[in-house]
């Protein structure tokens, strides 16, 4: 196995980690802080909320909501324990923007089938994406990973309980939109991408150190992934969103990271298996430039080859990752261009370009692109950055 730190030279590890340096300036340049309110209003109730995109020819923007929230304090986190000599304190403004995530959170015991969940973009919203709230969760327990404060790993539990309680159906498996008023979810169409929000349960156990969510909540998502996840007979449908069918080209939102920790956490050479064939699948679905098809599935699928060429190499598998690799070494150098580094303005600069199918249109700057860029670059430049990643808990 080609260990990660023999893939680039050493200025295109340099590169990744000054990448990684401009997209946490991106996130602290645009989060709403008393110093620096939106609007003029210095006591607003969207402190610490980071921008969701830019437009940086309209000037449109709006703020981020609970998943985007939770990757951007995470990125920050990690970023902050890797220092730049001109580098803000990035682990101050990862707290602040902690303290919106928290305001997301459903804590009102008189509706208890919405107790633990989080609200999807600000306090008053009314209903749920429980995906998204799943990546809440994620930010919940790596909050908690990396400051040992005890409430952040009990709102983590609270949110497993209803995930698994309310948020999914009896046999475990997330709905897609969750009603608070109602006390209802609903899933129209089982799809992969939705597996990937047991990693939840994963990161949560770990941080625990507790087996339970293994057991009662990640192993069922992963046992109906095993049957409706297998590639074989997949549409090429590049242009299709989450909760279309059953796969979506191209972003599998981390379902395959989330096979990574399956075979982690239970030693189930059938995980393992299933993930040799996704991802061959999805290196097939890339360009030569190494972009792949759909909104944020360069930056996906090479944090989801990353994490398969460290698995092997940790496991000492038989398996011939020299594709992988290479795969892997191609969207991370295509995942560069679309850094914006000339424009002289806040809300652009060391942002990176989303939301488009093989980075094609560069019209806005995006929370998606900016957050898993910022943790591939940076786990590509030698530091860590679990979140996104079965690995390191």
């Amino acid at each position: 196995m080609t260990a990660i730190s023999s893939m680039f030279t050493d200025k295109e590890k340099a590169r990744f980690g000054e990448s990684a340096f401009l997209a946490g300036l991106w996130y602290a340049h645009n989060q709403n802080t008393p110093a620096a309110p939106w609007g003029g209003v210095g006591q607003s109730a969207d402190a610490g909320r980071f921008l969701y995109e830019y437009f940086p020819a309209t000037g449109r923007c709006r703020g981020a909501g609970v998943w985007s929230q939770a990757l951007g304090a995470c990125g920050l986190l990690a970023l902050a324990k890797a220092p730049h000599p001109d580098g803000p304190d990035f682990r101050e403004a990862a707290e602040l923007a902690a303290g919106y995530l928290l305001s997301l959170q459903f804590l009102d015991s008189r509706s208890p089938r919405a107790y633990g969940a989080f609200r999807e973009h600000n306090p008053q919203t009314a209903w749920s994406y429980p995906r998204d709230g799943a990546t809440g969760c994620f930010g919940l327990a790596t909050l908690f990973r990396e400051t040992g404060r005890p409430e952040y790993l009990e709102r983590a539990e609270l949110f497993c309980e209803w995930f698994r309680r309310h948020g999914s159906d009896a046999a475990g498996w997330p709905h897609d939109f969750f009603d608070f008023a109602k006390g209802e979810g609903r899933c129209q169409v089982p799809g992969d991408w939705q597996a990937g929000g047991a990693l939840a349960y994963y990161y949560t156990a770990r941080a625990a150190r507790d087996r339970r969510w293994l057991e009662e909540g990640f192993r069922p998502v992963l046992e109906k992934l095993l049957a409706l996840g297998a590639p074989e007979g997949a549409p090429f449908e590049p242009h299709k969103w989450h909760g279309d069918g059953r796969m979506t080209t191209g972003n599998d939102d981390f379902a395959n990271v989330a096979l990574v920790g399956g075979f982690l956490a239970f030693q189930d050479e059938r995980y393992l298996e299933l993930l040799r064939r996704r991802l061959a699948w999805m290196v097939g679905l890339q360009d030569e430039d190494g972009s792949f098809p759909n909104y944020g599935s360069t930056f996906v699928g090479a944090l989801d080859l990353l994490d398969f060429v460290e698995l092997a190499g940790l496991k000492g598998l038989p398996d011939k990752t020299e594709g992988a690799v290479e795969s892997l070494r191609r969207a991370a150098r295509f995942g560069l261009s679309l850094q914006e580094t000339a424009l002289r303005d806040r809300r652009a600069y060391g942002g990176i370009y989303g939301q488009s199918s093989y980075g094609s249109i560069r019209d806005r700057i995006h929370n998606r692109d900016t957050a898993y860029g910022l943790h591939l670059f940076l786990r590509l430049a030698g530091h860590e950055a679990p979140c996104l990643s079965a690995l390191g808990w």
